[in-house]
């Protein structure tokens, strides 16, 4: 008895621990240039992989008692966010370009029509934001769902990137909240959230940069919710919305199709009017609603192949050498897709599986598109928790190889190829048959 007693203890002496290290974190990054002298960042980074790693050894081995539990788990993590919301981002300047975007719509002007350098826009250009806006030749690249973010952040409290980040910092702390809900309908003790929201990687993707990839996680997490009460309708239309904060939620979809035909056609009914309602205000740009898009996944070797990690592996360079891997990898997804469409109930761990799959062959350049499928590593079982959590855990080091003097390449091994190998150890393409428990559904 006395070692339960000592859990909750000893989980919120974790939690101290981990907000003095993510103040000590914040400090280190509000330096300038912390990746030239990168010794005290590697060691703030660590320190907090080390209490996280320590907390979650403490929540899987044994139920904590106490309702409280939960509640501390939520408050450190929006504490953790909240003491690198007060330093200026310094991983990402995404935020300016948010900020910039709410600018735009406030001033009612299509964000869609005019990149930031147009004339057009001159009286709207400042020292603050405009000159932090990253690709000011290009039109803005985020969604519909995540325009209406920006503009209604930009509404409440114009021109400020602290605030944008507190309000993704609050939006965050519902993604938490629908998680533990989420978790208890399955069947596992809300607790078990602490896997994502004490993870390092989303207090530093939220907290210091504000990644609007935080709503798409809020948004999906109540998506899978709605679906498992019986809400179908309701779950397509928060589907759909996620997909338009960040296009690859869409990667749940086949998880949530599994349900019956009646189903479905409600599911795909919601993400239609979803689509509908968020790209109305937009609707006058037709086709350019896509915005800098295409153009992003030029710039960042999507079209040539050169993102690709596993591709590079191989030595073989050329176009139809992408051509063959892009099929490839469409051919793993789709089959992926439908063992996940096959295997129903649990549609959170599907949904991680398509998640973690896709990133891996896609190999992105940045840490934070791994924010999705961190969220529902609760519901993951050993082999794809060993994949995801190895991802999770290394992804930091994406940003040693575009901020480092040189861009060395060894942070692309030991994340994707550290990755990878964790897959084939794990017997990834084993995984959909080897979901975790399942449950009963309502409706």
């Amino acid at each position: 008895m006395t070692t339960f007693r000592a859990g909750p203890s000893l989980l919120a002496a974790l939690g101290v621990a981990l907000l003095a290290v993510s103040v000590w974190l914040g400090l280190v990054l509000d330096r300038p240039a912390p990746f030239e002298q990168p010794a005290a960042l590697v060691a703030a980074i660590v320190a907090a992989l080390a209490v996280y790693a320590a907390a979650c050894v403490l929540v899987l081995r044994r139920p904590l008692p106490g309702r409280w539990v939960f509640v501390l788990v939520l408050v450190v993590a929006v504490a953790a966010r909240l003491t690198l919301a007060v330093h200026p981002p310094a991983l990402s300047d995404d935020i300016y370009r948010y900020v910039w975007d709410g600018r735009v719509q406030a001033a009612g002007i299509n964000p869609y029509r005019h990149p930031p350098e147009s004339p057009l826009l001159a009286h709207l250009r400042d020292a603050e934001i405009y000159e932090q806006v990253n690709r000011k030749f290009a039109p803005t690249i985020y969604p519909p769902a995540a325009q209406a973010v920006f503009r209604a952040s930009y509404e409440a409290h114009p021109d400020s990137v602290r605030w944008t980040k507190i309000v993704l910092v609050g939006v965050d702390a519902i993604a938490i909240v629908l998680l533990g809900l989420l978790l208890s309908r399955y069947g596992r003790r809300p607790e078990l959230a602490l896997l994502y929201a004490w993870h390092p990687l989303a207090i530093v993707e939220v907290g210091s940069s504000g990644h609007i990839d935080v709503a798409a996680v809020a948004l999906l997490l109540g998506s899978l919710l709605l679906n498992v009460r019986g809400r179908p309708l309701a779950a397509g239309i928060a589907l759909g919305a996620a997909a338009l904060v960040k296009f690859y939620a869409l990667a749940a979809l086949p998880a949530l199709l599994a349900r019956g035909r009646r189903r479905a056609a409600l599911l795909l009914t919601g993400m239609a009017a979803a689509a509908a309602i968020a790209y109305l205000p937009f609707i006058e740009v037709g086709t350019r609603v896509l915005g800098y898009l295409p153009g992003y996944l030029e710039e960042e070797g999507f079209d040539s192949g050169a993102r690709f990690y596993l591709l590079g592996l191989t030595g073989i360079d050329g176009g139809g050498a992408s051509v063959v891997y892009r099929l490839l990898a469409l051919a793993t997804l789709g089959g992926l897709a439908l063992l996940v469409w096959r295997r129903r109930g649990n549609e959170p761990e599907g949904t991680a599986l398509l998640l973690v799959a896709l990133l891996l062959l896609a190999t992105p350049a940045y840490p934070w598109y791994v924010l999705l499928p961190l969220a529902l590593l609760p519901f993951a079982g050993p082999r794809l928790l060993l994949v995801g959590s190895t991802l999770a855990a290394t992804a930091f080091l994406l940003y040693v190889q575009q901020k480092a003097p040189g861009n060395p390449t060894w942070p692309l091994h030991v994340v994707w190829g550290g990755t990878a190998l964790a897959a084939a150890l794990a017997g990834f393409t084993a995984l959909p048959r080897r979901l975790g428990p399942r449950v009963a559904y309502e409706g």
